[in-house]
């Protein structure tokens, strides 16, 4: 019987409180409970009021602070659930805290204080790499994706949506109408279908031929949600591997076959990236073309 690994809602850190630190973290350990991060104020002052903000990196603490009104705690959390469930088997910065900064007319910012993992994107690298690393770092990934999808949630219901069981923090749906954590396939694909229908006075007249491309059956699954070159960090040098993988501020609860659709939304058209994610991602053709429609009708792409 096959065993897999699970975490009730109830073990997850509190997305609630304004201050966190985790204090089994390398970071504490190393430099002692009383060591405190670069303030929110500090890390804001690297910027003018209307520059684009980036990751502020302290290459000294080997500290990366990602913030900014549109950073979410269920990022750190995400950070911190795949590195205590899964360890070095799905390798991730580890997260050492988060600060929340509110400032009288200024939007509610989001500090989150993390490893800063070194070494080059794959991106960076890709086209210097041999074949034979390029299938390596496929089967590394394809390892990964399946760790992820191993993973089950120890609660009595299902839920398409962040691992805090919140609303999908997939920017290909964010800000759409009615968006909410969605108790099956079925009823979050009637949603999508039911998106580009809203505006006729009755939606249920008009024939929707790509919302039978979406199986209601299958499984939902962990999902990192933008497994792209420049989300994978990898060795400087051969033989090539995954260090890391970046950016989980999208991951949580969908449809097997979401990875995939995603993968090949961000993939650009030129290059050979998109035709090595077959290697790592099982195929979806009949969701992808679903997919693609109802994100093209929606705006965004």
């Amino acid at each position: 019987m096959t065993t897999h690994p699970q975490i009730s809602l109830a073990a997850l850190p509190d997305s609630s409180r304004a201050h966190m630190d985790f204090l089994d973290s390398t970071w504490f350990k190393t430099h002692g409970r009383t060591r405190q991060f670069p303030t929110p104020e500090y890390v804001r002052s690297f910027f003018r009021p209307t520059q684009l903000l980036r990751p502020v990196r302290f290459e000294d603490l080997g500290l990366i602070v990602k913030f900014g009104p549109d950073i979410s705690m269920t990022e750190a959390i995400n950070l911190w659930v795949i590195r205590k469930v899964f360890q070095h088997l799905v390798p991730v910065p580890e997260v050492y805290g988060w600060r929340v900064l509110e400032r009288e007319g200024k939007p509610r910012e989001v500090f989150i204080y993390m490893q800063l993992v070194q070494g080059p994107t794959l991106e960076q690298r890709w086209m210097t790499m041999s074949f034979d690393e390029k299938q390596t770092i496929s089967s590394d990934l394809r390892a990964m994706v399946s760790y992820l999808r191993s993973f089950r949630d120890n609660e009595s219901e299902q839920c398409i949506g962040s691992i805090c069981h919140g609303s999908a923090p997939d920017r290909c749906l964010e800000g759409l109408p009615l968006l909410k954590p969605f108790p099956a396939r079925v009823v979050f694909h009637d949603w999508l279908s039911w998106l580009w229908r809203r505006h006729v006075p009755d939606p249920q007249s008009l024939e929707d031929p790509w919302r039978d491309l979406l199986p209601d059956d299958g499984s939902i699954v962990l999902t990192h949600g933008d497994l792209r070159p420049a989300n994978i960090i990898v060795t400087a040098t051969s033989p090539a591997k995954v260090v890391a993988i970046l950016d989980w501020e999208q991951a949580g609860w969908y449809p097997d076959y979401w990875e995939y659709c995603k993968a090949m939304f961000t993939a650009s058209y030129n290059g050979e990236w998109r035709g090595w994610i077959d290697q790592f991602l099982d195929p979806h053709t009949a969701p992808l073309e679903a997919f693609n429609f109802y994100t093209r009708t929606l705006g965004q792409l």
